[in-house]
């Protein structure tokens, strides 16, 4: 099947840790995307902490959109998988909203910025995901 539904055990210390990874990785991601775009340098400590908090919520957020998308899916037997390609568009749309209002200042063009900064970002995911796959056979960011 497309998607596995997988319940993390979040009691578990290399489930946290790799969670804690994740999280810094796409505040890194998005620090760098962010840089690119914008050509934002400074690093206060409130955009170190919104860094933090919109990178927790996508990892988050991704973790949750799938685990509905595979629950919706399994149970009604009239969605095939081809519904579940819709999967990466609303995760997509969600980031650019999160970017948008939380991250990028208003100035300039916020929407363009937004959507480059998440391409950006979803990018370096699927690289960084691809390599550790390949090497270690375990996503860093799960569900992307």
């Amino acid at each position: 099947m497309f998607l596995q539904q997988n319940q993390a055990d979040l009691s578990d210390p290399v489930t946290l840790i790799l969670l804690i990874i994740s999280i810094i990785l796409v505040a890194i991601f998005l620090y760098l995307g962010t840089r690119l775009i914008i050509g934002k340098k400074d690093m206060d400590k409130g955009y170190v902490i919104r860094l933090l908090v919109i990178a927790a919520i996508i990892v988050i957020l991704v973790a949750l959109v799938i685990g509905a998308i595979v629950g919706v899916v399994q149970s009604l037997p009239f969605i095939n998988e081809a519904a579940a390609g819709l999967v990466p568009v609303l995760i997509f749309v969600a980031i650019v909203y999160l970017i948008k209002y939380l991250l990028i200042p208003e100035k300039g063009e916020v929407w363009q910025s937004s959507i480059w900064i998440a391409i950006i970002m979803l990018f370096l995911i699927y690289l960084i995901n691809a390599i550790t796959i390949e090497f270690f056979s375990i996503p860093i960011v799960y569900g992307i």
